[in-house]
């Protein structure tokens, strides 16, 4: 990934990209309640440090091309699976209010005849394409 790439994907959570002798460290700031990782990569130390600014999760990897560019890799997906997460919660609570809305409304009969057609939505997500990096699963909030 080119730098700039990285630079735009994540410039509301990188505070600053600092070099160490020969190791490189990405410091970000991320949303109380996001997930970082289960377990540091292979090659990455992940650091956690309390500031004025709130907490910042430090990154660091030695300064080669091959580990910066997994380095980068792995905080972009980071931010993509955190964000997707916010949204599903929002979904979630969005739909939870229109059921809601539903049972306001409806008389008890027509809401006992409800169904939700659990074998179509099964079916739905045994044909997804989506595959979990065992690396991007959920893992340590931050707070």
């Amino acid at each position: 990934m080119l730098f700039y790439e990285f630079i735009n994907k994540t410039n509301k959570y990188l505070r600053s990209v600092r070099v160490l002798k020969n190791y490189v460290s990405f410091d970000m700031i991320f949303p109380d309640g996001w997930q970082v990782l289960k377990k540091n990569p292979e090659n990455i130390e992940i650091i956690r440090n309390e500031t004025n600014d709130g907490s910042v999760t430090s990154f660091v990897c030695e300064m080669k091309k091959e580990l910066i560019e997994h380095l980068e890799d792995t905080l972009d997906q980071i931010v993509k699976t955190n964000i997707e997460r916010e949204e599903k919660e929002r979904l979630f609570k969005s739909k939870v209010n229109e059921l809601k809305n539903i049972f306001e409304k409806e008389k008890l009969d027509s809401l006992k005849s409800l169904k939700f057609d659990i074998e179509d939505f099964t079916k739905f997500i045994e044909n997804g394409t989506e595959i979990k990096d065992e690396e991007s699963e959920e893992g340590v909030r931050t707070t």
